[in-house]
């Protein structure tokens, strides 16, 4: 908008100071022909012997008397036949478009009169001044303009990058919180603008948020904790029970009592895990982990049960990768993805491990040429108890996955679920940052 409004304010100025000038100089040419006509008609001599004697009394214009082949008759200076051709009206002419003028002369301004004889008169006066002030107008615009956008850029780069520092501190709290610690709350001052008024609001919300989150934490805590004591006994009780039976029938029965009391108790055990791994407590725990051999000895552990299973399993893992991190949930969330592997998928021949650091992350990722898992569920299934209705007969209790990202999470990763190049699934984990 500014430089609009200088653009506007000299345009205006320009149009005024030249029309002022035009005027002045038109009215004076004017009054040069209107006397010139008189003196033709009183004394009834040509065109050429009164611009003479015009010329003789002096007045500081120009004149030209041209015959219609282009010769000069008379006059102060001299124009080509080409511009006298193009000189018709009230025009400005420079010296550059072919007249000769003394050396002080830059331009000059004035009209062109045809006779009847067919001789041209043209009058003109020096229009230096003009050229000098369209020139004075137009530099000095070039430095009032040059001025704002200076000032403009810099006001712009200084507001941008006063913005930048604000929106980073945002996205850096937010960031924070996001890789969960909703403690943390976004920094504003006491005389607010409207950053620090969206930082207010976004700090109440946050605050309701972490409310709710730690109620629903802290019932999931409750029922775990108070669910599996009684169960723990129950069981007990079973299994002094059991050894009171002779009859099989009552043992296999008081057997599935207990198998089904342990998978409770697994379940309860995985939330309270879970609970504790997204409130990022393990984090201070963090220290930097040799990634690479503990994915080695993984699979080095996995390998048999996999060929037992007829699966081939390979790695392909860098050396030299390292990560901080808690070292037994990261061994606990690839052990989970392998079991996955051993559980699941029924026509699975062979699996694949590849870990390698790539533009500053550290990329994982665990295939394998099983069934898959159909693009429609693959969100579904990071969602707590969610199990695909084809693995509801084999055991598990649907916490694995959501497990597993929530380690990778607290770890500042990222990961996906993807279709292999020849079918399958593949687990691809970035570690975005090491924290």
């Amino acid at each position: 908008m500014a430089l609009f409004g200088a653009l506007l304010v000299f345009a205006i100025i320009h149009h005024a100071a030249e029309t002022s000038w035009r005027a002045q100089i038109d009215d004076r040419i004017s009054d040069a022909q209107t006397d010139l006509l008189g003196d033709i008609a009183r004394n009834h001599k040509g065109l050429a012997w009164n611009v003479q004697a015009t010329l003789a009394e002096g007045g500081g214009l120009f004149y030209a008397v041209m015959t219609p082949d282009g010769e000069i008759l008379a006059g102060n200076f001299r124009l080509s036949p080409a511009m006298a051709a193009h000189w018709t009206g009230e025009r400005t002419m420079k010296r550059a478009q072919g007249l000769t003028l003394p050396p002080h002369v830059l331009a000059l301004r004035g009209r062109m009169l045809n006779f009847p004889d067919g001789e041209r008169l043209f009058i003109a006066a020096d229009a230096s001044a003009l050229l000098t002030l369209n020139n004075l107008i137009a530099r000095s615009f070039l430095a009032v303009f040059g001025t704002i956008l200076a000032l403009g850029l810099v006001i712009s780069l200084l507001v941008g990058r006063m913005t930048l520092r604000r929106v980073d501190q945002f996205a850096s709290t937010l960031h924070e919180i996001m890789a969960g610690d909703l403690s943390r709350r976004i920094e504003h001052r006491k005389r607010p603008d409207e950053f620090d008024r969206l930082a207010i609001e976004v700090n109440r919300t946050l605050e309701r948020i972490h409310e709710l989150m730690e109620n629903l934490r802290q019932v999931t805590n409750d029922i775990s904790h108070d669910l599996r004591t009684p169960l723990a006994r129950l069981r007990e009780h079973l299994e002094l029970a059991r050894a009171g039976f002779e009859d099989e029938r009552f043992r296999e029965m008081f057997d599935t009592a207990i198998t089904e009391l342990d998978q409770a108790l697994a379940i309860f055990s995985a939330l309270l895990r879970l609970a504790e791994i997204e409130a990022g407590a393990r984090r201070a725990q963090f220290r930097t982990l040799d990634l690479t051999g503990i994915l080695q000895a993984l699979v080095e552990s996995y390998e048999p049960a996999m060929a037992d299973r007829g699966i081939k399993l390979t790695a392909e893992i860098e050396a030299g990768l390292a990560l901080r991190g808690d070292k037994d949930l990261l061994n606990q969330a690839i052990a989970n993805l392998l079991d996955n592997i051993l559980v699941h998928p029924e026509s699975a021949t062979k699996s694949t491990l590849r870990a390698s650091h790539r533009n500053g992350k550290i990329h994982l990722s665990i295939s394998d040429n099983g069934e898959g898992i159909p693009a429609s569920q693959r969100d579904r299934v990071m969602q707590r108890f969610v199990r695909l209705d084809a693995a509801r007969h084999k055991s598990g209790h649907g916490l694995g996955l959501p497990m597993v990202n929530a380690i990778i999470t607290l770890h500042g990763g990222a990961m996906s679920l993807q279709s292999g190049d020849k079918g399958g699934l593949v687990v691809g984990i970035v570690f975005l940052e090491n924290l």
